[in-house]
């Protein structure tokens, strides 16, 4: 054999076994950090859910530009880890209606009367959107709100130690940091009123009493699940219960009150009916939707006396005259709306006089979901909203039941969703922030795994020895 093919023979095997050694290199780093990042997702989780309802928080600390900056850096380091740790987002796993809401949202700069701050708007709507979607498919359903508890949970303990060191080691209330040097502070802004040993109203780390107190009744319903699915830590889960308890009752908030009560209600509702067959089950939720609509329709007929029992003004403190002069400017663009805002800039003409609350600033939003939706996209956005809204809670309701016997994280998830819808009536906050993060993360759930399979339910025995199967509810 000549020697030169001798020599390209070695040099062949050199070449062949170099490349080898990258491929497994390249493996070995593929894996080690596809695992790093697996290990770092449940942190970006927390983070996301944590910046999404306690934003405001980070805002009075930060400023807004501060607020801005941290959170693209975490939303762009999450996708970063997300991508590195093997997860993939299709067009298949996103929502269709919740998509086409957003859609429509991001097109109204087109004919918006503001198109600077409906495009700001666009861009800020577009990257809460894609944290919901980041850690629906990042996370089975129990993890998703495991991390979503974990970030309640400090912002429920941030609130008691800020309201704590106020109260004791500083003695007055506290303004934002970023308006410390503010001649004059208005009333509504102040970060802590010092009101913790005085019987509240307390606000918190998010500078807020209704916000803060919806925060503590989704961790509450959290603790609740969980602990009832787990049935263990009772000690701990305990002292978070007296936790949220207390701050539901320092904060003192009428709106969050009847969405305790609604979603409570169903959760007690769902644990009753888990022990009943399935035909028995269907019957008892029959049953209980019936009852509900005619408590509602009561609810609405008798408002007065129920407003007034909740210890708030017939218009719902404010809210009344909100919506009637939003409904009137709608009428100027009922098809499309005005243009969408997350919240209300208030250094517009039209809305820095529309509405202005006691302490001279202006209202920042609608104070409920629909309305805002109607006014600024539209019959066309209020449309797609709702149902968008109700798609999920119909979806949600019924993997909740079909899995009733076997999991409760299903029905936790269930509840939370609940709690929302009824806050939207009265709040905004459905179409902003956490809430929507939250919202968007129930959809995309719902999308990719909850709807795997199909639910068949169980063969029932008639006359004459056959079976008939009966579609679920």
């Amino acid at each position: 054999m000549p020697v030169s093919r001798v020599a390209s023979g070695h040099a062949f095997l050199r070449l062949f076994s170099l490349l080898e050694l990258v491929l497994v290199l390249r493996n070995y780093v593929s894996t080690t950090v596809s695992s790093r990042a697996e290990s770092l997702l449940p942190a970006v989780g927390v983070a996301i859910f944590f910046l999404a309802f306690g934003g405001q928080g980070v805002r009075n600390l930060f400023g807004w530009v501060g607020f801005g900056v941290i959170a693209g850096i975490v939303l762009i380091a999450a996708w970063v880890i997300f991508f590195l740790a093997g997860r993939a987002v299709t067009l298949r796993r996103l929502s269709l209606s919740v998509s086409s809401y957003i859609l429509v949202c991001c097109l109204s700069v087109i004919w918006s009367q503001y198109r600077l701050e409906t495009f700001g708007s666009a861009l800020i709507t577009l990257a809460t959107s894609s944290a919901g979607v980041l850690v629906a498919i990042a996370f089975p359903l129990r993890q998703m709100l495991d991390v979503f508890t974990q970030a309640m949970k400090i912002i429920v303990a941030a609130s008691y130690a800020l309201e704590l060191w106020v109260s004791l080691a500083v003695g007055h209330r506290i303004p934002p940091m970023y308006m410390r040097n503010w001649k004059e502070v208005p009333e509504l802004y102040y970060w802590v009123n010092d009101a913790l040993f005085k019987g509240g109203p307390i606000q918190g780390f998010v500078g807020n009493r209704n916000p803060l107190a919806f925060i503590a009744l989704l961790l509450m319903l959290c603790v609740l699940v969980l602990w009832a699915e787990d049935r263990t830590h009772h000690l701990r889960n305990g002292a978070w219960l007296l936790a949220c308890v207390g701050i539901l009752v320092l904060t003192g908030s009428a709106t969050v009150f009847v969405a305790m009560l609604v979603s409570v209600s169903a959760l007690v509702f769902f644990l009753i009916i888990r022990r009943l067959g399935f035909y028995e089950r269907r019957f008892a939720v029959r049953v209980a939707l019936t009852a509900a609509a005619s408590f509602l329709l009561v609810a609405v007929i008798m408002k007065d006396q129920v407003t007034i029992l909740l210890g708030r003004s017939s218009d719902m403190t404010g809210r009344g005259v909100i919506w009637q002069k939003l409904l009137e400017l709608w009428q100027q663009h009922p098809f499309l709306g005005w243009g969408w805002v997350v919240l209300w800039p208030p250094w517009l003409p039209l809305f820095k006089n529309l509405v202005v609350r006691p302490d001279g600033t202006p209202t920042m939003q609608a104070h409920n979901a629909y309305i805002e939706a109607l006014f600024q996209t539209g019959i066309v956005g209020l449309m797609l909203l709702a149902f968008a809204v109700l798609w999920v809670m119909i979806r949600i309701f019924r993997v909740a039941l079909r899995d009733l016997e076997t999991d409760l994280v299903p029905t936790l998830a269930a509840v939370l969703m609940l709690a929302m819808f009824v806050q939207s009536f009265t709040e905004s906050r459905l179409l902003t922030e956490g809430n929507w993060v939250l919202f968007v993360a129930f959809a995309t759930w719902l999308k990719v795994r909850a709807e795997s399979y199909d639910f068949h339910p169980p063969r029932r025995a008639v006359p004459g020895g056959r079976t008939s199967t009966t579609a679920a509810s």
